[in-house]
Order: structure tokens, then sequence, then C-alpha cells
């Protein structure tokens, strides 16, 4: 079994806790679903990675579409506004461009 560091064993209790409050239906399509999906990627914007506004579940496919489909995360406005009004301002360029709005 692969040990953790106290930190990273912390951020997983409470990536836990907050999925644990989260709907079981894919925020997308509606089908059940189990990932636990950050909203900005977690390697770019790490200073996100335990906020609950970042953080929603979904199916394995509309994941897979979100992750790898700037088309498909330009359509979720509702969340790109949502995600905008929660980031500190110096990131608001890098959010954008990740959302394919400029």
């Amino acid at each position: 079994m692969k040990q953790v560091s106290k930190k990273q064993a912390k951020r997983n209790a409470e990536l836990a806790r907050i999925k644990k409050d989260l709907s079981k239906r894919c925020h997308f399509c509606g089908m059940k679903g189990t990932d636990l999906m950050h909203l900005l990627n977690k390697a770019v914007f790490p200073q996100y990675y335990c906020e609950e506004w970042n953080l929603i579940i979904g199916c394995r496919s509309c994941h897979n579409d979100y992750d790898g489909d700037r088309e498909f995360r330009k359509k979720q406005v509702y969340l790109y506004k949502r995600i905008l009004s929660n980031v500190k301002e110096e990131d608001k360029g890098r959010v954008m461009k990740y959302f394919g709005m400029i």
C-alpha cells in the first residue's frame, strides 16, 4: 500500500467529507456519478484543491469530456461563472483561458 503524507491524508479526508455531502448523480447528465471532479484542474490550480465550490460529482464519461474537451467546458457557463466568482483576481485570466473564454 502506498504511503501518503500527513498533509495529503488530511486533504483526502476533507475531499471524502465533501464528496459524502454531494449528490450521487452526475452534475452534467444526471446518470449515476461516482467521480469527484475538480472543476479547476488540480495540477494547474492546486490552491483550490479542497474548495467545495471547485468540486462536483460526475460520471466517468462526462468527467473525461470535461477534462479533455475545452468546447465541453466552454458550454458550462453556469460553472464558469461560479468559479470566476470564487477565484482570486490574479487567477481569473487563467480560468478564462481554461474554459476557452479568451
